[in-house]
């Protein structure tokens, strides 16, 4: 099957609203091919997209699934460059508001949605207001906004065509309630900082960030290098020192190893710029969390005894030991002590008062302050 031959004048109609895609479709149903200016592209069934959403939700939540799809679309957004050089082989140059409209233009028309309206066009700022999209109907029932393949195209296209990073935002979507879906996008370098405040905030996944090349070794978390280490480390660990020195010294010994790596981790996150103690810690609890430390259930501050409960499941040592008739988890309370020493500059002193392994339902942890423990 041929492909018609597209000049200039079919894109400045396009643009101008004199002519739809309709002209350009052409379907091969002997051969399975379909294809829009020449180019072989697919139906996208509500299933399809529906799968897909819900595979990430699987292992994340929505609001994070939502982000996983971004990403994934964010890669099909950057592969518009050939069609922008194409243009430019034309004699057709556009700006990236208005080449990331005629790309929606081409893609509404395949069925992906309402047409969309411009409503801001800066240097560093982008806005798109569009009655509905396709994934905000498909999606709906989740009723949160949803539009991460939009959202993905946009920040994709928009750094293809000016070779900067943009960062878009959902802030209304018709499967949230409101009346249409709007797009705010911004030029913003994507710095270490912005990337771990968003997984502290709980706006991002460390999955998002991890670069993984398993055949020669390495992994990366947000340029850090990292490694995986199994849970059975610390059964091996702790009973490696217990043969040596003790059950009770071995405690102490990881309580205040692991408290070094509380510590530790927080130093890192201020030589990168982060100073605010509750976004230090946060993002602290965050990233060990999501890395598979722990799961956090809950944390509360009492001001009148100045202690900080923490409420923990699935530390790794409870999981490493199982039943146990005592507490186990001295590493997670060394490490949360240090998190908090390191991000608040003062000194405390970290407890496990209830652990799953000794068939309680939450391992907790009280950190307080350590002047006070020793009146």
């Amino acid at each position: 099957m041929e492909g018609k031959k597209i000049g200039r004048e079919d894109f400045e109609a396009l643009i101008k609203g004199e002519k739809d895609i309709t002209s350009y479709i052409e379907l091969d149903t002997a051969a399975g091919v379909y294809s829009v200016f020449g180019v072989r592209t697919a139906s996208n069934p509500n299933y399809l997209v529906k799968a897909i959403y819900e595979m990430y939700e699987a292992n994340l939540n929505r609001k994070l699934a939502v982000m996983a799809v971004k990403n994934l679309f964010r890669s099909v957004g950057l592969g518009s460059v050939g069609l922008n050089n194409l243009l430019k082989k034309l004699g057709l140059t556009l700006s990236p508001s208005e080449f990331l409209m005629l790309v929606f233009t081409l893609q509404h028309q395949q069925g992906w949605g309402a047409p969309f309206e411009l409503v801001e066009a800066k240097e560093t700022r982008v806005v798109l207001r569009t009655k509905q999209t396709f994934e905000a109907a498909v999606m709906k029932d989740w009723q949160i906004p949803v539009c991460g393949i939009h959202r993905g195209w946009i920040e994709g296209v928009l750094t293809a065509v000016t070779g900067k990073n943009w960062f878009c935002l959902e802030t209304k979507c018709v499967a949230n309630g409101d009346e249409y879906c709007e797009f705010v996008a911004d030029q913003r370098e994507a710095s270490w900082k912005w990337k771990a405040e968003a997984i502290a905030k709980g706006d991002s996944a460390i999955t998002e960030y991890i670069e993984h090349k398993p055949l020669e070794g390495k992994m990366k978390l947000i340029d850090d290098p990292v490694v995986i280490m199994p849970r059975f480390i610390f059964t091996s660990m702790m009973n490696s020192l217990k043969k040596t020195m003790g059950e009770a010294p071995a405690s102490g010994v990881n309580y205040r190893a692991y408290m070094e790596v509380g510590k530790e981790n927080v130093q890192h996150y201020k030589t990168m710029g982060i100073t605010n103690p509750n976004t230090l810690s946060d993002m602290a609890f965050a990233f060990y969390s999501q890395m598979g430390w722990f799961r956090i259930v809950k944390m509360e501050w009492n001001e009148a005894k100045k202690c900080k409960t923490i409420t923990l499941d699935y530390t790794a040592e409870s999981e490493a030991f199982g039943k146990s008739e005592k507490n186990v988890c001295f590493c997670t309370a060394g490490l949360l002590a240090g998190i908090i020493e390191g991000a608040f500059g003062i000194k405390v002193q970290g407890k496990e008062i209830q652990c799953r392994s000794k068939g309680d339902p939450h391992c907790v942890f009280t950190i307080t302050n350590r002047q006070d423990n020793n009146k």
